[in-house]
This record gives C-alpha cells, sequence and structure tokens, in this order.
C-alpha cells in the first residue's frame, strides 16, 4: 500500500502527458513552402510576359544524361497530411535523343525536368498549384509557357506523365483528369503499370512545412535522396528459374 499513492501519481502523469502530445498533433498543421499563387495576376498581361521571357537554368538529356538511378517504388510521405505527386517519363528512342528537356515550374520554382526512363515525386500541403512548362534555348526562355492549375487533396497520391509521342495514349477516358499539352494525369491503376520500370535519376522534393501549436514552422529537408543505385537490380528473370530434377525422368 505504501506504494500505491507513488503508483497514481506516476499514472496520472503519463496520462496527462499522452493528452498533451495527442493535443499537440492534432493541433500541428502543414502548409506549402513553395510561394502562393495569385490569381489576380495570373490574367494580367505583364505577368504573362515576365512568366515566358525569363532566363534560368536548364537540364540535358538523355542524349547527354545517360546515368541510371533506382527502379520506382512507392513513398511514404513524411507528414500524414501531406499528398505525393509522382511525375514520370517513360523510354523511347525520342525521348532517349533529346538534348534539352522542357522545364518544369511549380509557382515559380524551377523542379526537375523529366528525361527518358525517368520519374521523381514531389510531397504537397492541401491546396491549389501551378505548374509552366517551357523548353529552353540555353537559359533563355521565350516560348510560350504551356500552364495547368491543379489542387491536391490531403493524403492523395497522383501520377503524372509526360508524353510528347502519341502511341502510349492517354488516361482511357477518365473524367476529370489533368490535361495540358504533353502533361496527363494518369488514373492510379495506369500510372502504376507505365512508372513501374521507370528510375529515380533525380532527388524526390518536399515543400512541406508543419506548423505547431505554439506557431512555430518547422521546415523539412527539401531534397529526398534515394537508395543508391545497384547494377544488380537491372537483372529481371522473365521466368523463375527451377532446377532440373532428374527423378522426373
Amino acid at each position: 500500500m505504501r506504494y500505491l499513492g507513488l503508483i497514481i501519481l506516476v499514472s496520472c502523469g503519463l496520462t496527462a502527458c499522452q493528452s498533451h502530445k495527442a493535443i499537440e498533433q492534432q493541433s500541428t498543421k502543414v502548409v506549402s513552402t513553395l510561394n502562393p499563387i495569385d490569381f489576380k495576376k495570373e490574367d494580367s498581361f505583364v505577368h504573362e510576359k515576365l512568366d515566358q521571357y525569363k532566363v534560368g537554368g536548364f537540364s540535358v538529356g538523355s542524349w547527354v544524361n545517360q546515368t541510371p538511378g533506382q527502379y520506382f517504388k512507392l513513398v511514404k510521405p513524411q507528414s500524414a497530411q501531406a499528398a505525393v505527386v509522382y511525375f514520370y517519363r517513360a523510354d523511347s528512342k525520342w525521348n532517349r535523343q533529346e538534348i534539352i528537356p522542357t522545364n518544369f515550374f511549380l509557382n515559380g520554382k524551377r523542379i526537375p525536368s523529366l528525361i527518358s526512363n525517368h520519374y521523381y515525386w514531389i510531397e504537397l500541403a492541401p491546396g491549389d498549384y501551378k505548374l509552366s512548362l517551357s523548353r529552353p534555348l540555353a537559359v533563355f526562355h521565350f516560348q510560350k509557357p504551356k500552364v495547368a492549375y491543379f489542387t491536391v487533396e490531403e493524403g492523395g497520391q497522383y501520377f503524372v506523365k509526360y508524353e510528347e509521342e502519341k502511341f502510349r495514349g492517354g488516361p482511357n477516358g477518365e473524367a476529370g483528369l489533368l490535361r495540358v499539352g504533353p502533361l496527363m494525369q494518369m488514373p492510379t491503376r495506369q500510372g502504376l503499370k507505365e512508372i513501374a520500370m521507370t528510375q529515380l535519376k533525380s532527388p524526390g522534393l518536399n515543400f512541406v512545412a508543419e506548423v505547431t501549436a505554439d506557431g512555430r514552422v518547422l521546415k523539412p529537408k527539401q531534397e529526398i535522396k534515394g537508395e543508391p543505385y545497384k547494377v544488380s537490380d537491372d537483372v529481371h528473370l522473365a521466368t523463375p528459374f527451377k532446377l532440373w530434377n532428374p527423378m522426373t525422368w
């Protein structure tokens, strides 16, 4: 009996700590680390021209960059409230001959270009986003960009394919899926089938920050690198290997 009071006090203390932690987790929200879209400026002539004519970086295509990467794997977002968007581009002779690929800008921030047989992912907070595509001449942009506005929901999973050729087709007539020029959102089942043999040739990106109950903003590491590439990953058996059994004679 002498320890009964101590046990009760410890139990109450642990319960209070767990309750406080649960309340703290519930009150934590996520926000985007990208610049927000100002829809009032989107339709202005000046904003449209600034989006078209600019100087920025560029990537080299598969004709130059033949670095291999790990084959596709689903990822678990670092925040349960985040959405994951997978961008991918399948392999083809046309894609392998590209020298400078199209640049991708998400809310004005440049994200990796897609080259042949390539995928990567981004983690986003729920909300509205603007993705613009333009192919540069070295570091100079003159081409009128193709612009896609889209919304992601908490915990959502999206597959977006970049396809300049027509032979692979689109999203099988699915209604309500994003489609702008060579960019198309694929249904999950079809997207998983097509992305399966692509490789991670650039890090994944995280644009989700957490805001704690006391107003602190916790920003994660932006680049998320995958596992090191292994040559053995290129070995795929078409049929399972079986030892010959002489007893079957």
